[in-house]
């Protein structure tokens, strides 16, 4: 179920294509993509990815989607609080992790030289989803295609917290 709700919430990010210029290329394990930093306010992602993006709430009620159509940039904000708690860039190599350089289209074997082998997965039927919860930092891995074994989004979360947040999605 949770395979579904990203791919339809992600599926606009896909047609929309890679970002143009953004103000910073640096992805940082539970910290920030791009500029985006967690535990900001949508207010703070909209001045680094601009004001044109939709909102929608989570079926739980406890987060609310923000994306933007014209970026490859999903945010994540809990209801309650209004701060980023997850942040996703999708199909892009236009932003690389501080450590390994990994961007989209890494291989996966890069993604464990520079974050570890102590991760859990989860998988569907296009990607593996590679966790490494307590840095705050996952990669979706593709199973099919030009993209097979190689990294297709990143996401930074809180640390130690992709299952509160993902399971409330």
């Amino acid at each position: 179920m949770r395979r579904f709700l990203w791919a339809a919430v992600l599926l606009p990010v896909l047609l929309a294509g890679p970002a143009s210029a953004q103000t910073s290329a640096t992805i940082v394990a539970g910290q920030q993509i791009g500029g985006v930093r967690l535990g900001a306010s949508v207010a703070d992602a909209a001045a680094v990815l601009g004001n044109l993006y939709d909102s929608a709430d989570a079926d739980s009620g406890k987060y609310t989607f923000h994306l933007w159509p014209l970026r490859s940039f999903l945010v994540i904000t809990e209801k309650e609080s209004g701060r980023i708690v997850l942040v996703v860039v999708n199909l892009s190599d236009a932003y690389r992790t501080d450590k390994g350089n990994i961007t989209g289209g890494s291989e996966r074997s890069a993604v464990e030289a520079a974050y570890g082998r102590e991760y859990t997965t989860e998988d569907d039927a296009s990607t593996t989803t590679v966790i490494f919860d307590a840095q705050g930092i996952a990669f979706d891995i593709g199973k099919r295609g030009a993209l097979s074994g190689r990294v297709t989004q990143i996401i930074v979360f809180t640390p130690g917290q992709w299952k509160t947040i993902t399971a409330g999605l």
